[in-house]
């Protein structure tokens, strides 16, 4: 075989070997959520006990709402990331976790998120406004929100609470940041929990 008949076959080779050298650098997208369902030991949960509550909407700011993760925030100035994102709405997942850790907090199945169904009349109604939800990677997760319990049986107003969290970030990634909020929001349902039992005495 001549030269000018290799040639076409080396070059063919070349861009093999560069087109699978880009398709091991290409990156995937990892997707994250702020709800973990979990079983709290020596907790029992009754599925028709306790006393009916929902929990929502949930606010939080445009920019948390974007699929991509936003780290960050001192100053209102936040970092998106390009490859981890949230797996679902922010608002929705934010409600489903503070649902899930009412549940656990209370011992009962008898929590709902808004908008609740329509046969359900909630005694208990948790309002959250999330102010803001950061932190720098490998170093903290913030999270700051100004929540509401109304009780449809109490005699006296809402009660209104504005709790400032943060957890310290076990490693320099995103599984470890998101991981570091849903242990903030486990410390919001515990207040919040613990502000519905005291009015349910």
């Amino acid at each position: 075989m001549n030269s000018l008949a290799r040639r076409p076959t080396l070059l063919g080779l070349a861009l093999m070997m560069f087109l699978a050298g880009c398709a091991g650098n290409v990156k995937t997208i990892s997707h994250y959520s702020l709800y973990a369902p979990q079983a709290a030991a020596g907790v029992s949960v009754q599925a028709d006990g306790g006393p009916a509550v929902s929990v929502g909407p949930v606010n939080v700011p445009d920019i948390l709402k974007q699929t991509r993760i936003a780290t960050g925030g001192e100053g209102g100035r936040y970092e998106l990331s390009e490859y981890h994102r949230w797996s679902g709405e922010v608002d929705r997942d934010m409600s489903r976790a503070l649902a899930e850790q009412l549940s656990l907090r209370l011992g009962t199945e008898n929590v709902s998120v808004f908008p609740w169904d329509q046969h359900l009349t909630p005694r208990f109604r948790v309002l959250a406004d999330v102010l803001s939800m950061g932190g720098a990677l490998g170093v903290q997760a913030t999270l700051s929100v100004r929540w509401t319990v109304l009780d449809a049986e109490g005699k006296g107003g809402p009660v209104i609470r504005r709790s400032e969290l943060s957890e310290d970030v076990a490693a320099p990634d995103h599984s470890a940041w998101v991981a570091a909020q849903q242990r903030n929001i486990a410390k919001l349902g515990l207040a919040i929990a613990e502000t519905i039992l005291a009015a349910g005495q």
